[in-house]
């Protein structure tokens, strides 16, 4: 640190003669050779110094501010490139992403058609099938239905019968009747 101030002070009297020699002299007059000449070599010294000592760091200063602005801004590029890219790539996959989901939506809205259709021709064809079980089950019942009112009729027929042949016919009745019953047993088997 007191190296700096020392250099300070020594840089501040080269830089500011005039002050050095008001305290030691009286004023002189305007334009005396002498002082312009001090003046001169006052600033040449100065100049020399400064080129020796400044210009070195000065620029080792600009050449490595250069560097890290150019690598900075090398940095920056890649950067920028690298987001464009992802960008891009982006952008490529969401045209993408909406490419295959209005893909998805018609292959979904096909198959559901498709489906909606099935449904349909299957409801029509459960119908149908419900219908002719229907008409089949109620012939069948129809059917069963006239078989046990013959049956019972038959039975009740044969009940009354019964009754009526043990009531009215005798013996010698039954005996014909038998007798004919057989005769057209026979005959009917000869046909």
């Amino acid at each position: 640190m007191k190296k700096w101030i020392i250099s300070a002070a020594v840089f501040g009297a080269a830089l500011s003669p005039r002050i050095a020699l008001a305290a030691a002299e009286a004023p002189e007059e305007r334009g005396s050779w002498t002082l312009l000449l001090f003046f001169t070599i006052n600033f040449l010294l100065f100049v020399f110094v400064l080129l020796y000592f400044a210009a070195p760091l000065a620029r080792k200063f600009f050449a490595d501010r250069a560097a890290t602005i150019r690598t900075g801004l090398s940095r920056a590029e890649r950067a920028f490139a690298e987001a464009q890219d992802l960008a891009n790539k982006a952008a490529a996959r969401m045209a993408a992403l909406e490419a295959e989901l209005k893909k998805t939506a018609a292959e979904i809205e096909e198959e559901t058609a498709f489906q909606v259709k099935r449904v349909a021709e299957l409801a029509k064809s459960t119908a149908e099938r419900i219908r002719n079980d229907a008409v089949l089950s109620t012939a069948a019942l129809t059917e069963a239905a006239k078989r046990r009112v013959r049956a019972r009729l038959a039975e009740t027929a044969a009940k009354l019968a019964r009754d009526l042949i043990g009531r009215e016919f005798q013996k010698d009745d039954q005996g014909r009747l038998i007798d004919r019953f057989m005769e057209q047993l026979g005959s009917g088997a000869s046909r």
